[in-house]
């Protein structure tokens, strides 16, 4: 993933697909490299990929989300092996360390509500062959990223949700964020 950091400099967004009607839109976006699907069905996502590769994308899909995928170690595979997305995003480290066995992207996906949230996610990530972090809210993002410093593993860290404008975005860029994932179609307009 930190070898994304280039296209993020000038393009900071991700789009987040929460409904399938607008992933084409999302795909036009021509700065954007990254697209998270976090809606549908298994029965979308051999489209998706088309869409993806006919406009030069990487599919993230949020299997905690999109429905008809097995939580375990078949449904990560079979999602790998029939090419139905480039990677995933998920809260659960069990099913982001088979991605990694399966040769895809990872983003771990972490709510940080408290201190003890940080504690069990900063766990998870030590254990397993994660490519980023998805901090939610995006707001928490920086603090994740201060105690990161200290750390001897250090992830890029994608900001998700409760950003609702530009100068948001921005502050978190100034404060090392990789990139910032939104439903918001506004933010996808960032340029």
């Amino acid at each position: 993933m930190k070898h994304l950091a280039g296209y993020f400099n000038s393009y900071p967004i991700i789009p987040a697909v929460r409904d399938i009607k607008n992933l084409e839109k999302a795909m036009r976006i021509k700065e954007s490299v990254l697209i998270f699907l976090l809606t549908g069905s298994i029965f979308n996502l051999e489209e998706a990929m088309e869409l993806a590769h006919k406009y030069d994308k990487i599919l993230m899909v949020n299997i905690d989300l999109v429905k008809g995928i097995a939580h375990d170690k078949e449904g990560i595979r079979y999602l790998a092996e029939k090419n139905l997305c480039d990677g995933i995003i998920s809260t659960k480290g069990y099913l982001i360390k088979e991605a990694s066995n399966n040769d895809l992207m990872t983003i771990q996906r972490v709510f940080l509500l408290d201190s003890a949230s940080l504690i069990s996610a900063e766990k998870s990530f030590n254990s397993n062959n994660v490519d980023a972090v998805e901090i939610l809210p995006g707001l928490a993002a920086p603090y994740f990223i201060e105690r990161q410093n200290n750390s001897k593993h250090k992830y890029p860290v994608i900001a998700g949700g409760l950003i609702k404008s530009k100068s948001e975005v921005d502050d978190l860029k100034k404060q090392n964020i990789f990139a910032v994932s939104t439903s918001d179609h506004q933010l996808w307009k960032y340029n």
